[in-house]
């Protein structure tokens, strides 16, 4: 076809030249619902012959993560190759893992897949950095579905994930009931660049700031400091309780249990050593945000958004925030 087709289709369909030429030419990158349209004014006007077939050609999924060899981004990888597998067969699910902290390699990352794609399933790595480059990919035709936390400045696209603010503020109301004598609290961080570890700093401050003083110790993903600053925030700031947003915490969980007498501790995400520490009595609450469901939920979503498939998936509801203890593994 030539462009004067290609405008052609594009007027009686409502859509761009480019939007007709990557339809016609099997490119992706375009909305179900356009593809019909495209398809539908090319019959319409005489162009049937050799169309492509749109519920058949490939729709290509790419997820990205950060690569990080915590138990939660792990787990969440393990359920992309679980579910990816339930996808029909045109679709294509690709992993794609990036340095953290690398805001310049997540932006070419998304601007610039390795394959064409019609999807982007994402656990950005900035905060409203990150969002102009986001709605780059959407405006392009892209569904875009992020995990772990929403991105500000990037609203209304699809999330995957609990509420983040609730979650530090479920932590911070656990602490409250159970801290029967004054002190200091601390909040440890991996870092404070993600969203989510920010957001659960803030709910957790919301509970607790009116009764007690909060420190906040970002570690920058060195487990190796965890011990030094446990001891330190317990033998020199007197700190009674401990809010873990995110580390596997071996660490912390060693020195605690060095302690005849030990603050409370509440951590993220039910991972092995987490429910060890449970089992043994050193760790009292455990937040997990479900990956299996955020992941479940992400691929979901996005074949409702292409109305197709999605009686091979059960309907998943939004990932929920999970509390743990011992008594209830």
């Amino acid at each position: 076809m030539d462009r004067s087709t290609y405008q052609k289709i594009a007027a009686l369909a409502g859509v761009s030249v480019s939007t007709v030429d990557r339809v016609i030419n099997e490119r992706g990158g375009v909305k179900l619902e356009k593809g019909r349209r495209v398809l539908e004014a090319a019959r319409t006007l005489g162009f049937g012959r050799n169309l492509p077939d749109l519920w058949h050609s490939t729709r290509r999924i790419e997820v990205i993560l950060p690569r990080n060899p915590t138990p939660f981004w792990q787990s969440l990888d393990r359920a992309f190759v679980r579910h990816g597998a339930t996808l029909p067969r045109h679709y294509i699910l690709q992993r794609t893992h990036l340095r953290e902290n690398d805001l310049g390699l997540w932006k070419r990352a998304i601007l610039n897949p390795p394959a064409p794609r019609t999807a982007l399933i994402i656990a950005a790595d900035a905060g409203t950095e990150i969002a102009p480059v986001l709605k780059q990919a959407a405006d392009r035709g892209e569904t875009v579905v992020t995990l772990t936390t929403e991105v500000p400045g990037f609203p209304g696209h699809s999330h995957s994930g609990i509420d983040n603010v609730a979650a530090g503020r479920t932590a911070g109301h656990l602490m409250s009931g159970l801290l029967r004598r004054e002190g200091q609290l601390a909040i440890l961080p991996p870092h404070e660049r993600r969203t989510e570890h920010s957001q659960r700093i803030n709910g957790f401050r919301e509970i607790v700031g009116d009764r007690f003083a909060v420190l906040i110790y970002p570690t920058h993903d060195l487990s190796h400091r965890l011990s030094a600053i446990v001891s330190h925030l317990i033998d020199r700031e007197g700190v009674v309780g401990i809010y873990d947003t995110g580390h596997d915490s071996m660490e912390i969980g060693e020195t605690l249990r060095r302690r005849s007498e030990r603050p409370i501790w509440i951590a993220h995400e039910k991972s092995e050593v987490h429910q060890r520490y449970l089992r043994d009595g050193i760790l009292d609450f455990v937040l997990d945000q479900d990956p299996d469901a955020q992941a479940a939920r992400a691929i979901f979503e996005i074949l409702r958004r292409d109305r197709e498939g999605i009686d091979l998936l059960p309907a998943q509801k939004q990932p929920e925030l999970r509390i743990y203890c011992r008594e209830n593994l």
